[in-house]
C-alpha cells in the first residue's frame, strides 16, 4: 500500500478541480488495513471512492483526508448455486450486462446505474419501483473498522431505505467489500432480454442532460426533487459555469465552475425551497 499525491478531477463525474495531499489504491485486504492504520496514525479522515457519479468535491485542495480506491482483489463476479458474488469495485453496469447475458431478467437496472458495486449497495441506488440494490441484494460483505474484522450482514441487517443503508446511518464504520445478489429469476429467451436491456439504455440516454455531472442533486420528497427546482429556480443567482439543467430539472451540470459554486447553488436552492414550500430539500450527491 502506497500514499500519494493525486488529482481528484477525474474521481468524480462532475469533474470540480481539486487536489488530494493523500490518496491509495487498496489491492487487497493487507492493504485496506494498512491504509487504515496509516490514516489512524495521522490523524486523517478518510473517503473511499467509487466511480464519482454521486459525488462533489468541494474544495480545490485536501490536506486532512485520505481518499481510498479499491481495485486488484476488490474487482470480480462469479456465478454458482444461483447466486453472484460481486467485489465491491466491480463496475455495476458490467455487472448488469453480464447478469443480462446469463438471462437474469431483474438486473436490466444495473446497466441504467454509472456506479461501482460498492457505491450502489451503500446508496442503495435504484431507477424506480423493485429496481433497487435492496430487492436484489442477499447480504454484504463489510470491513469494521472500529474491530479490524469482517463480517457478514443479511439484507434486513444492512438497513436498507431510499437511498441509504447502514454504511450512511453509521458512518466511519464500515467499508463494502463485495456483495451477493438472488439469481432466482432466470429467463431462457437472452434475446429479448437483451433487446429490453438495449431500449433501457437508449430511453435513458434520451432523457438524461449532456454534461458533466453526478446525476440527481436532490433526493425526493412530499415532491419529486425536479418539481422543487423547477419552482424556484428563476429565484436562484448562478455564480460559475454550474447551473440546473432544463431537461432535467434536478441535475446540475458543472461548465467549468469550482466545487465552491456548486454548494452555494445546491445551498441557495434549499434555502428557497425551504422558505417557498416549505421543504426540507436534501442531497443524494455526496459533498466531501
Amino acid at each position: 500500500m502506497k500514499v500519494i499525491e493525486q488529482d481528484l478531477t477525474k474521481f468524480s463525474t462532475i469533474r470540480t478541480k481539486s487536489y488530494a495531499k493523500y490518496f491509495c489504491i487498496i489491492n487487497n485486504l493487507s492493504d485496506l488495513k494498512a491504509a487504515f492504520k496509516f490514516q489512524l496514525d495521522n490523524n486523517l479522515h478518510y473517503v473511499v471512492l467509487g466511480n464519482g457519479s454521486n459525488l462533489l468535491f468541494s474544495k480545490e485542495r485536501y490536506d486532512n483526508i485520505l481518499f481510498i480506491k479499491l481495485s486488484g482483489d476488490f474487482e470480480y463476479l462469479t456465478i454458482k448455486d444461483c447466486i453472484a458474488n460481486i467485489g465491491a469495485a466491480y463496475s455495476l453496469k458490467l455487472a448488469g450486462k453480464e447478469l443480462i447475458k446469463n438471462g437474469y431478467q431483474d438486473y436490466i437496472f444495473f446497466n441504467l446505474i454509472p456506479a461501482c458495486v460498492g457505491g450502489a449497495v451503500a446508496q442503495n441506488a435504484g431507477t424506480g419501483l423493485n429496481e433497487e440494490i435492496k430487492n436484489v441484494c442477499i447480504s454484504v460483505k463489510l470491513y469494521d473498522i472500529k474491530n479490524n474484522d469482517i463480517l457478514e450482514c443479511e439484507n434486513k441487517s444492512f438497513k436498507f431505505d431510499y437511498r441509504n443503508s447502514i454504511i450512511k446511518k453509521i458512518p466511519g464504520r464500515y467499508v463494502v467489500l463485495s456483495a451477493k445478489f438472488d439469481l432466482k429469476n432466470r429467463t431462457s429467451n437472452v434475446q429479448v432480454l437483451l433487446n429490453n436491456m438495449k431500449d433501457r439504455i437508449s430511453e435513458k440516454i434520451n432523457r438524461e442532460p449532456s454534461g458533466y455531472s453526478f446525476g440527481s442533486t436532490f433526493v425526493n420528497n412530499q415532491l419529486p426533487a425536479w418539481k422543487c427546482v423547477k419552482y424556484v429556480k428563476n429565484n436562484l443567482k448562478y455564480s460559475g459555469g454550474a447551473f440546473f439543467s432544463e431537461k432535467h430539472q434536478n441535475w446540475i451540470i458543472n461548465n467549468n465552475s469550482k466545487g465552491k459554486e456548486i454548494v452555494d447553488l445546491i445551498k441557495e436552492t434549499q434555502k428557497n425551497v425551504k422558505s417557498k414550500l416549505n421543504i426540507d430539500l436534501k442531497t443524494e450527491v455526496r459533498i466531501i
